[in-house]
């Protein structure tokens, strides 16, 4: 009976970000750089929480939309 409540109740919520690393071209793991820009796409940004360097400690929300208004 408490699986199926907790089944039913009980859910997990994250936060993406940190997927676009942010960092020079000559980096291979680096997907745009300090501006967002992406490397090798003329005028393509990246403007979202994927770019963020660390998960924050808080919701992704309000740092998301300074990086949006950047």
């Amino acid at each position: 009976m408490l699986d199926l409540w907790l089944k039913q109740n009980v859910n997990t919520l994250h936060h993406i970000s940190c997927t676009c690393k942010m960092g020079p071209s000559t980096d291979p793991m680096s997907v745009v750089d300090q501006f967002g820009k992406v490397h090798g796409i003329g005028s393509l940004r990246v403007a979202d929480a994927s770019i963020m360097p660390d998960v924050p400690r808080a919701n992704t929300n309000l740092p998301t939309m300074m990086i949006g208004e950047e």
